[in-house]
């Protein structure tokens, strides 16, 4: 492992030119020209590119063709795409929850996008009977939702940092967002040697493309591994702990994540290995326990081709939700900007002291 430790901003976070690519705003979504910037990460590690979006539609069909992806990540591109349409729209409250509703429908999994979309709608709303332009209001709860989300995910990446011993192999799932990154940034500061292993999480290889070059630009090793390997490496006793963000956290502790988690889940808790969820903004008020998730499915189209090349004959059909839930039972604790839970006790979460954007977020 080669440590990067990074140089600290005046409130000890890490200073965004040190971070890795993917989570910086530059990796995320970004405001500049009147326009949403968005890093296609279709195209990484290859290339780096990016698509500027000129309306809520695009910026829809970005998120829908995974240019952006992320619970929070792509809640910031929503936001700034409801932004486009209350500047190049009528401008009035009916236009704009028009452009919500059509963003809300992109991604029904996560709630972090449900959040942004009404706090904005709200602001909007507020700006339009006292004069003032939706547009800016809206960018201005975007930008403070995204400085929210930055100190909640480094607060989260110190306390799972904590966690992690210093020379063991850890498994992800899935591109693990902002949290996972700053968990790597805050354990290479700390000196620890770390093997980031990362499952490819088909169809899309989020894992080969992009945890993997998080995870180097964080300074540590990266090994790629197949979906189905995780269970054979925790039975064989290289794997030190498995660790996931999640898209959505119960109220009863239960996660949902990138499909796949629950079979890691199930292995890890065969095996002793400590499965470990990143929450940064903590369980989700509104969902009591899995009855409350609706789990997206995906064109199945996506399962029959590699990039672009047909792998599956013809006449043969995919099926892919991309969630999976995972009961808490199964999971060893939930690290939060607020401190590590127990599962059965991350509803005890919203005891603490208020933060702010608490109802955005």
């Amino acid at each position: 492992m080669v440590s990067v430790g990074g140089r600290l901003g005046l409130e000890g976070e890490f200073v965004e030119a040190d971070l890795p690519l993917l989570v910086r705003r530059a990796g995320m979504a970004e405001w500049q020209d009147d326009r949403v910037r968005i890093l296609d990460r279709r195209a990484l590690p290859l290339v780096e590119q990016y698509l500027e979006c000129r309306s809520a539609e695009e910026v829809a069909v970005a998120i829908e063709d995974m240019v952006i992806q992320g619970a929070f990540s792509l809640s910031i591109a929503a936001g700034y795409g409801l932004a486009l349409a209350a500047m190049n729209g009528p401008g009035n409250l009916k236009s704009i929850r028009s452009a919500a509703d059509r963003l809300l429908k992109t991604r029904p999994t996560g709630l972090a996008l449900k959040r942004m979309i009404e706090a904005c709608v709200q602001r909007a709303g507020a700006a339009i009977q006292s004069g003032r332009r939706p547009a800016e209001a809206i960018i201005s709860t975007v930008d403070e939702a995204a400085a929210t989300l930055a100190r909640q995910g480094w607060k989260t990446g110190q306390r799972a940092a904590a966690l992690l011993e210093d020379g063991s192999s850890v498994l992800t799932h899935c591109f693990p967002d902002r949290s996972y990154v700053y968990m790597l940034m805050e354990a290479s500061r700390a000196g620890k040697r770390l093997n980031i292993i990362c499952s490819e999480t088909r169809p899309y290889m989020q894992g080969a493309r992009l945890t993997s070059l998080c995870a180097q630009q964080a300074g540590f090793d990266a090994t790629v591994i197949t979906d189905g390997m995780g269970g054979f490496l925790m039975r064989r006793g290289d794997i030190g702990a498995f660790v996931t963000a999640a898209d959505r956290v119960c109220m009863d502790g239960t996660v949902c994540n990138k499909i796949g988690t629950y079979q890691y889940a199930l292995a890890a808790s065969a095996n002793d290995v400590p499965y470990f969820t990143l929450r940064q903004s903590g369980p989700d008020r509104e969902s009591a326990d899995e009855n409350d998730i609706e789990v997206e499915l995906r064109p199945g189209d996506a399962l029959l081709y590699c990039g672009k090349e047909r792998t599956a004959p013809p006449g043969v059909q995919g099926l892919y939700p991309a969630f999976d839930i995972t009961p808490a039972d199964l999971v060893t604790a939930i690290v939060t900007d607020r401190g590590v839970f127990e599962p059965s006790r991350i509803n005890t979460y919203f005891d603490a002291n208020s933060f702010v954007a608490d109802a955005i977020l």
